[in-house]
């Protein structure tokens, strides 16, 4: 990776939910050179690199984690506009000459309800009330969120892979992490598998009542046909393929290595086979990383 270089100091601004590890990246931006603050409100951010100059010129690079709760809770509704407050911040900075860009940090409701449960705070609070305060907190910080340059969801990323992807984008390169779209057809009756969209294809006419189609799978072409030759199978097909193609550049861009697609049927040997393998080779012309595999085939 080329770094570049810049006349002022390259601040990583970093905001996001509480649990969402917002610490712990700042640990790991330390260890790859960034000068790092924890917890700074966003009125102190701009006197914190002024006389960071003053005493040396400043750090070269540097991240902060911007403390949005002041902003959160203020009387004054304009003042809660989390977004134009780090945009202000950023417009700032870039006036006093710094390379500035805002990552802000997500987590998924489960993982964040996990950290929670973990932390000392719960033998403190209830679940109930921090389910609330999590869902006031997605929503007060949606603005911050909306003006982020990079946003990563620490669900899926691992804190050197979110220190990588930082470093990227502040060095002037948008890090994008490339999806493979991995599709896996099912049987029902051998239990549902876990996957980012788990679709039901058991709507579709089955071969296996079709004494000419019973012993062939989804693979072979006149069961394929025939399972396709529905217009709600077609209909259904076209549906996912628009859905998974809009979903794939949205985990890339935060980072997430794979999309989950699994499609089931009675036995997965029909039709949820021979949806599998048409969705796979409609995304793989669209130039998608694609895998497929058959759990229930055999």
């Amino acid at each position: 990776m080329t770094e570049t270089k810049h006349e002022g100091t390259i601040v990583a601004l970093i905001a996001g939910y509480r649990y969402a590890g917002k610490s712990l990246v700042l640990q790991y931006l330390e260890q790859a050179g960034y000068s790092c603050v924890d917890n700074l409100p966003p009125r102190l951010v701009p006197d914190y690199f002024a006389r960071g100059k003053k005493k040396g010129g400043g750090p070269w690079r540097a991240a902060v984690a911007v403390d949005l709760e002041d902003l959160v809770s203020a009387e004054d509704e304009a003042a809660r506009d989390t977004g134009k407050s780090l945009l202000s911040l950023k417009g700032t900075l870039a006036a006093a000459g710094h390379s500035c860009k805002i990552v802000f940090l997500e987590a998924g409701e489960t993982a964040l309800g996990d950290r929670y449960a973990a932390s000392p705070a719960r033998a403190a609070g209830s679940d109930a009330a921090e389910s609330a305060r999590r869902d006031a907190e997605r929503s007060a910080l949606a603005p911050a969120r909306a003006a982020a340059d990079l946003v990563l969801d620490s669900s899926y990323a691992s804190p050197a892979d979110e220190r990588d992807r930082i470093v990227a984008l502040m060095e002037g390169e948008r890090s994008r992490v490339e999806t493979r779209v991995e599709i896996s057809s099912f049987g029902h009756k051998f239990g549902i598998p876990q996957g980012d969209v788990v679709v039901d294809v058991r709507f579709i006419p089955n071969p296996y009542y079709v004494a000419a189609l019973r012993s062939l799978s989804g693979k072979d072409k006149a069961c394929a046909d025939y399972v396709l030759g529905g217009e709600g199978a077609r209909g259904s097909l076209a549906a996912l393929i628009s859905l998974v193609s809009a979903m794939e550049p949205a985990y890339a861009l935060q980072g997430r290595p794979a999309l989950r697609i699994r499609i089931g049927c009675t036995g997965g040997r029909h039709r949820s086979v021979a949806m599998a393998e048409a969705l796979g080779a409609a995304l793989s012309e669209r130039g998608l990383d694609i895998a497929i595999s058959h759990r229930d085939l055999a």
